[in-house]
């Protein structure tokens, strides 16, 4: 571990956390156990208003000045940024060996009782008491974009557009790492899904780190 780390701490299997990112720290996301997906939010900690667009910021990853190129894409995000009105870069990605995540939804009560798995916990009710503990409801919050860290889920371009859900190739110890641009509240869900093979039908821990 960095000498520079000052915190460390777990968010327990189907369980979610929020916490307070400042400017110029970085954030690391580990999969302490392998095969288990986080899902993230990030608002701008001075105005919850501002929040983190995944889709959107898939597209601006890829539209850049010509000499520039582009910084990422949908399934290797580069850059994080808020949605529309705000627009403005809230993290950097600085490492991510692996490159896997998924740009989107994230695991709802109805969409685990699609699965045929009525009453399960979801990233919803993860979120939804992580950020409750900051005065956020969902209803404040344009929940459905989110980044997937980890997550091998992939669109069927050769058939039907269909979501194709397989299971992580992220192994222990293996992590992403942001760099904040502004201040952030972060929430972070260790995904409850064990119905289909997002997290290898087995969910796990997922350990945060802050370094300065």
């Amino acid at each position: 571990m960095s000498t520079d780390c000052i915190d460390d701490f777990l968010i327990p299997a189907c369980t979610g956390k929020a916490f307070k990112l400042t400017r110029g720290q970085k954030l690391r996301v580990i999969d302490e156990q392998g095969k288990q997906v986080a899902g993230a939010m990030f608002f701008n900690a001075h105005n919850f208003k501002e929040q983190f667009m995944a889709e959107f910021s898939g597209g601006l990853n890829y539209f850049q000045p010509p000499d520039l190129g582009k910084t990422g894409s949908h399934y290797r995000l580069g850059e994080l940024y808020s949605k529309v009105p705000y627009e403005n870069l809230m993290l950097t990605i600085t490492h991510n060996e692996l490159g896997d995540h998924f740009l989107g939804t994230h695991c709802s009560g109805l969409s685990m009782a699609l699965l045929g798995a009525p009453g399960h916990r979801s990233c919803t009710d993860n979120f939804a008491e992580a950020l409750g503990e900051f005065g956020l409801e969902l209803e404040d919050v344009y929940s459905p974009s989110i980044m997937n860290i980890f997550s091998n889920a992939r669109i069927d371009t050769e058939g039907d557009g269909s979501l194709l859900i397989n299971p992580p190739r992220s192994i222990a110890g293996d992590y992403v790492e942001f760099f904040a641009n502004m201040d952030l509240l972060v929430a972070i869900s260790a995904c409850p899904d064990d119905v289909t093979a997002m997290n290898d039908h087995s969910c796990k821990s997922i350990r945060i780190q802050i370094h300065s």
